[in-house]
């Protein structure tokens, strides 16, 4: 996960409205549509706000920052030479543009010149280049059931032509990546940590990255200004509604909880349902150039809230503003990753000591029989025609239950959490994630210290044949339908008043506990309303 610069822009013109004294609203700026110019615009413009786009971070190895002037252009051709034959497959995710096989050193000078700043010290852009070839190693794949490893959006880099200030920080770094244990690191890095940078597991639940703590960064944030956003209270229930969120109206909103960096954890929004969010979850809702960091404070006056933060971005891992910084005051790349990413080593990919990561490990099993695909990992417990029955006979017992044509279905078993976190990006307690044809499992022994792979598997088959027909539903008739059908026996209508979960209860449940409690009351409101309807089809 990383900033783009799109987003990046938008907080530079934000920003620009504190620091430069243009009005928060009602001014114009004729910006570049494309990122990089648009970055380089406003940089340009506003050439005291700072670097604002994307980067990564390592500890120690032997190598210099390269300070001095360009004497010689770097070429391509140089860079594919670097690259020891190692390529990216990059396409995009609508299927517009047609996939292609960049060399890896190249890739990195292209993503350099969409997501750097144009005109940052050489160690704050080798320092991004390092960042960006750890990044790409580790999420190599994440496109490939589309066919290609990397997008050219900002849901993976942005790619545009490279210069010679770009190609040369990538041939300076080449072949460098920073690694844990001897693999590539997961990094991930964001505009501005406004000083106090966050740990990775209080924005993705259940990540485990040691390496990715609360670090200070206050020494190069001492001039910061701070951001402010007044909104009313119906506006705020407006922006929640469009979220998921059910109830009004919106009675009140405070912060419950901060965590160590300083950032809100959780808030409570009296009259809402869920009538708590956390607080990455509450600026996803706002908008995040709207909120542009969970690190803020409120005050409420009658009906109207103001919102008083620092920084731009999640905050996890490098901040691109004070790498920028640090770069200028003489730091090294190296001395610019160690802060961000303590205890990551630099390390050669040329010395041929770093073990490959992939994001999910080719399988060495697979069947493939009657419309269904498995794979399962290495060494697995559950063999891959163990998993090929099952699937085969939930998808044959749904498919009467539920009086419809058995779908092509590919059932992909995990060989870690970490791969399958990786992959589906939910919660640490979700055991198995849909989409489209594709049913992602979390690892064989945790599935049996929970539901169990049959349960589990079973849920999600139903869930991946019910979703055609119920696709413009509200979320507690999916989810409540698969975990109807999937139970044996099926419960029985409740003759209880029961109160339908709202999307974002069973989307962003604060925890485990609400998860369940949200998906139980789903089911319960899917049987009263099958009682009444009789197909399945009908309940809305």
């Amino acid at each position: 996960m990383r900033i783009g610069v799109a987003a990046v822009v938008v907080g530079l013109l934000a920003t620009a409205s504190v620091h430069s004294g243009l009005p928060a609203k009602g001014f114009a700026l004729e910006i570049p549509t494309q990122p990089l110019a648009g970055c380089q615009y406003l940089l340009a413009r506003f050439a005291r706000l700072g670097p604002l786009c994307g980067s990564q971070r390592v500890q120690n190895h032997d190598s210099a920052s390269h300070s001095g002037p360009a004497q010689t252009e770097i070429t391509d051709e140089q860079l594919e030479a670097a690259s020891l034959g190692r390529t990216v497959a990059v396409g995009s995710p609508s299927g517009e543009r047609r996939i292609v096989r960049i060399p890896l050193e190249v890739y990195v000078a292209r993503v350099l010149a969409g997501e750097g700043e144009p005109n940052a010290p050489d160690a704050a852009r080798q320092a991004l280049a390092v960042a960006i070839r750890t990044y790409t190693l580790v999420q190599m794949g994440r496109h490939r059931r589309e066919g290609f490893d990397l997008c050219d959006t900002v849901h993976c880099q942005v790619l545009r032509t490279a210069n010679d200030n770009s190609r040369r920080a990538a041939l300076a770094t080449a072949h460098r990546v920073l690694t844990i244990n001897g693999a590539p690191a997961e990094v991930f890095y964001s505009a501005s940590c406004g000083g106090r940078s966050e740990g990775a597991a209080q924005v993705w639940p259940g990540a485990t990255f040691p390496y990715m703590q609360v670090v200070k960064d206050d020494d190069v944030h001492q001039e910061d200004m701070p951001w402010t956003l007044d909104l009313t209270l119906d506006e705020l229930r407006q922006a929640l509604a469009r979220a998921g969120f059910g109830g009004g109206p919106l009675r009140d909103i405070k912060v419950d909880r901060y965590n160590a960096s300083g950032r809100v954890e959780r808030l409570g929004i009296s009259g809402m349902r869920p009538d708590e969010v956390t607080g990455p979850a509450f600026r996803e809702a706002l908008g995040t150039t709207r909120i542009r960091s969970t690190a803020f404070t409120l005050a409420r006056e009658g009906t109207r809230v103001r919102f008083t933060g620092r920084g731009y971005g999640h905050g996890v891992g490098m901040c691109v503003i004070g790498a920028g910084r640090r770069a200028r005051r003489g730091e090294s790349f190296e001395a610019i990753l160690t802060q961000y990413y303590p205890n990551l080593r630099l390390t050669d990919l040329a010395t041929g000591v770093v073990a490959p990561r992939e994001r999910v490990p080719p399988p060495v099993e697979a069947a493939s029989a009657s419309g269904v695909l498995v794979s399962v990992p290495r060494d697995s417990k559950v063999s891959a025609r163990d998993l090929e029955r099952l699937a085969i006979a939930a998808r044959e017992s749904l498919s009467r239950v539920l009086g419809i044509s058995p779908s092509p279905v590919t059932v992909e078993l995990h060989e870690s959490l970490d791969n399958f976190r990786l992959e589906v990006r939910k919660p640490w307690w979700v055991s198995a994630a849909v989409t489209g044809t594709t049913i992602d499992l979390a690892p064989a022994a945790l599935l049996a210290q929970r539901e169990g792979m049959e349960t589990t598997l079973r849920t999600a088959m139903a869930e991946l044949m019910m979703s055609p027909a119920l696709a413009d539903r509200p979320m507690w008739v999916k989810v409540g339908g698969a975990r109807y059908f999937s139970s044996a026996p099926q419960p029985p209508a409740s003759s209880s008043a029961v109160t339908c979960p709202a999307d974002a209860e069973l989307n962003l449940a604060i925890s485990a506990v609400a998860q369940r409690e949200a998906e139980g009351r789903a089911v319960r409101c899917f049987a009263r309303a099958i009682a009444r309807t009789g197909d399945w089809r009908l309940v809305k």
